[in-house]
């Protein structure tokens, strides 16, 4: 799992070395500026090193322990009542030692340092589960940016076309030739669709915030989606999916690797009742002996096995065997919590790539019709034959079936991408593919 979320970085950064920031941002530019300053990867980084570290922290415990002691004293010695053999006293005295501690069984160890191999893989695989949960996330933002564009687009489109059919209505009017309700409800259009305008240019300004708040950084022009392109259909049914869901996602790897941490954390615990069992090496030169007395110097060296047997510690060590145990059962109910929202996740994102794929396809004929009703309805007014308020709901509907056309592409975007999450398929071809649907914006 550590190389396959490297590798994923390595490859993003690599390609994102050869694009240019000076031009228009494409999908993958933005996700690659979010991949180096969104928190919730940095912080996902770090608790990666932070399991390494406590990794690295248990299998130190297994190796030899070495060190190196010195004592500088100055003594005296008073006695209440002199002898021969006890006299008062003033003395300096030195001990240096050197000892080597090896641990040869210690289960509590040994059970620590699987817990912390077992976090290490956790934290890996919700690295991963958070690289692409941005990946998406930028997509959706990034895909709800373009939407409001076009809508705005779209609003100032029907807006130079309703202005255009109030100075037409107007003309007639003057003749004679439409009803003042004809005026008046053309005016009231243009008013209405000014507001939508402005409606829609806030909502674009907010959806561009959005954006940037993935990176910190404020977002410029950004590639848009290409005509005419070849959407990919999902063939294989939707129990491939949700297999491969149960298999690759990150998120419940995450939650199985969870369950480890939790049944080393047993092993651990119930080491606690276990023996200690260490060689012990010692070398000590020393001119003072027990009790600080003057002694003559001399050199001491012992090599033995510590043995310490556990025998009662207050029931302290059973009530935390009780505890990780506790502890392994909601792991497990968390695992299946996170099993039965993957399935539906997974489910729900098939469901909706498929009814986006359909809707694509209905809404592009909607379009088509909206305009041949339209180019119609603007013939027969000219004639008198329909009013100015059937062309206006004409020309409303046409916009409306583009916006809607608009919409059902990038909702397949985000549901396909969201699929390719839940089981784990996300790749830097992904990426590219995505990134291969868009093109720069036309120069003004």
């Amino acid at each position: 799992m550590a190389m396959i979320y490297r590798l994923f970085i390595v490859a993003c950064l690599s390609f994102f070395s050869l694009s240019c920031w000076a031009g228009p941002s494409s999908l993958f530019d933005i996700y690659v500026q979010a991949l180096e300053k969104d928190p919730r990867v940095r912080i996902s980084r770090q608790e990666v090193n932070i399991a390494k570290a406590q990794y690295d922290q248990s299998t130190a415990a297994m190796l030899p322990q070495a060190t190196l002691y010195a004592n500088f004293s100055d003594n005296e010695v008073d006695y209440e009542e002199n002898t021969v053999f006890q006299t008062d006293a003033e003395y300096d005295g030195e001990k240096y030692s050197f000892v080597i501690r090896q641990t040869l069984f210690n289960w509590q160890t040994l059970s620590k340092t699987g817990k912390m191999s077992e976090l290490v893989s956790q934290r890996e695989s919700e690295l991963l589960d958070v690289l692409n949960s941005l990946f998406v996330d930028v997509a959706k933002r990034y895909f709800e940016v373009l939407s409001a564009q076009d809508d705005l687009w779209l609003t100032r489109a029907e807006k130079t076309l309703v202005e255009e059919q109030l100075q037409q209505v107007e003309k007639m009017f003057s003749k004679k030739l439409v009803h003042i309700t004809d005026l008046y409800e053309t005016q009231a259009r243009v008013d209405s669709v000014r507001t939508d305008e402005i409606d829609a240019d806030n909502i674009l300004a907010i959806k561009r915030e959005a954006l940037a708040e993935l990176t910190g950084e404020v977002i410029g022009e950004l590639f848009v989606f290409r005509e005419g392109i070849s959407l990919p259909e999902l063939f294989d049914p939707i129990e491939f999916w949700v297999e491969r869901a149960l298999d690759n996602n990150a998120q419940l790897q995450s939650m199985h690797d969870n369950v480890k941490v939790a049944t080393q954390n047993i092993a651990e615990q119930k080491g606690g009742h276990m023996p200690k069992v260490d060689l012990v090496f010692s070398d000590q030169i020393s001119d003072v002996g027990f009790d600080n007395q003057q002694s003559p110097k001399r050199k001491t060296k012992y090599i033995g096995i510590d043995v310490t047997i556990p025998l009662f510690a207050g029931g302290g060590t059973s009530a935390r065997v009780r505890e990780a145990y506790a502890k392994k059962y909601i792991a497990q109910e968390k695992l299946e919590a996170v099993r039965r929202e993957v399935l539906r996740e997974t489910r729900k994102a098939y469901l909706n790539t498929h009814a986006s794929l359909k809707r694509i396809k209905a809404a592009d004929l909607g379009v088509k019709s909206a305009k041949k009703s339209y180019d119609a309805m603007k013939k027969s007014f000219s004639y008198g034959t329909v009013t100015a308020i059937d062309v206006l709901e004409a020309l409303h509907k046409k916009t409306g079936a583009r916006r809607d056309f608009q919409m059902a592409r990038y909702q397949f975007v985000s549901h396909h991408l969201t699929l390719k999450k839940e089981t784990g398929a996300i790749t830097k071809d992904d990426l590219l593919e995505v990134n291969s649907w868009l093109k720069e914006p036309a120069a003004e």
